[in-house]
């Protein structure tokens, strides 16, 4: 499991890049680890890039998932965009964005890192 984080008060940005072997959990667990951080802000715009994460959840796990970041959603005031990739994860973690979006937590998902970035910067 390798991750680094960088947080940015003064452009108010979060990003995360993962890669290796992770769990739901894993990926669960850097999230609260990023929220803690004492730089960290809910109004921070974040990219959390999992691309080169080997693993891929089941439906159950993304469900989970979706309910652990519903449950923290007072962390999350702006917008949040996840990089996977391929088609399998994209369409899981669609599931996953389609539950936060009903909770009023503002995620998206993309295949595509430049994509993610532009989606934030819009107004």
């Amino acid at each position: 499991m390798i991750y680094d984080y960088s947080i940015s008060p003064e452009t108010r940005f979060v990003h995360i890049i993962a890669n290796g072997n992770y769990s739901i959990s894993d990926i669960k667990n850097l999230i609260e680890l990023v929220t803690n951080d004492e730089r960290y802000r809910p109004e921070f715009n974040s990219i959390v890039d999992i691309q080169d994460v080997k693993y891929t959840p089941v439906v159950s796990e993304i469900i989970d998932f979706s309910n652990f970041i519903i449950t923290i959603k007072k962390s999350f005031e702006a917008k949040v965009a996840l990089v996977v990739k391929g088609e399998i994860l994209y369409n899981l973690f669609k599931i996953s964005s389609h539950l936060s979006n009903k909770n009023g937590i503002k995620v998206d998902i993309f295949t595509d890192l430049e994509k993610a970035k532009n989606w934030i910067t819009e107004p």
